[in-house]
């Protein structure tokens, strides 16, 4: 698909879908980490914040369009936030279990040491948890590029999932077979960058719940 098709290439589509899922995946990130770090480090938050996370947790990304559709209108930002539901619950939930895996003697070793509540953050928990932080990464980008495939079904003006949908319209088989074809392709691409990262900072490890 060299030609135009809706607008802009295969090219074109696949990099609007693509920055969409990185960006809604990134946000999910600088929110989701640290949430999830903090609700397992607090207990004030345990009490207070992990209950509204479990209440909204059930509800699948793909019940948030309607509402992202009336918030934002049909445009990137809509399919930004869909992109964003969908991957903060495994960027927050393997925060958390990265905290709590952590053995409690290192914790207590660095205490009897005179650590602070920050220094022993920023020096024994968070880099002790990095595996798993990235396995919670890797499960977190693959559920926003399957939920930005189905944004884009619903209301968008570009994308894979857009040109999906308007090519089984138009009985454009050939061009379905190839938006299909190239979102499994990408999709597999990205889930083979994030278990090598995975695997590079810490073979073996990183146990993730998605």
């Amino acid at each position: 698909m060299s030609e135009p098709y809706l607008g802009d290439t295969l090219l074109g589509h696949s990099l609007a879908s693509l920055t969409t899922v990185l960006m809604g995946w990134f946000a999910a990130g600088v929110i989701g980490l640290p949430l999830g770090i903090w609700v397992a480090w607090s207990k004030h938050a345990r009490w207070t914040v992990y209950p509204v996370f479990q209440l909204l947790r059930p509800i699948p990304p793909i019940a948030w369009i309607p509402l992202a559709l009336m918030w934002f209108g049909i445009g990137d930002v809509s399919r930004v936030f869909v992109v964003f539901v969908a991957a903060i619950v495994p960027w927050t939930l393997n925060s958390i279990q990265a905290v709590e895996g952590i053995d409690p003697i290192l914790i207590r070793a660095a205490r009897v040491l005179g650590a602070g509540q920050t220094r022993i953050l920023a020096g024994v928990v968070v880099p002790t948890a990095v595996p798993t932080l990235l396995a919670g990464a890797q499960i977190a980008l693959g559920n926003a590029w399957t939920t930005v495939i189905a944004a884009e079904l619903l209301g968008a003006s570009n994308g894979l999932g857009y040109i999906a949908l308007n090519s089984s319209r138009t009985l454009d088989t050939d061009i379905l077979l190839v938006s299909m074809l190239t979102i499994g392709v990408i999709g597999a691409a990205l889930s083979v960058l994030a278990r090598t990262a995975v695997r590079l900072v810490g073979p073996g490890s990183g146990t993730a719940i998605s």
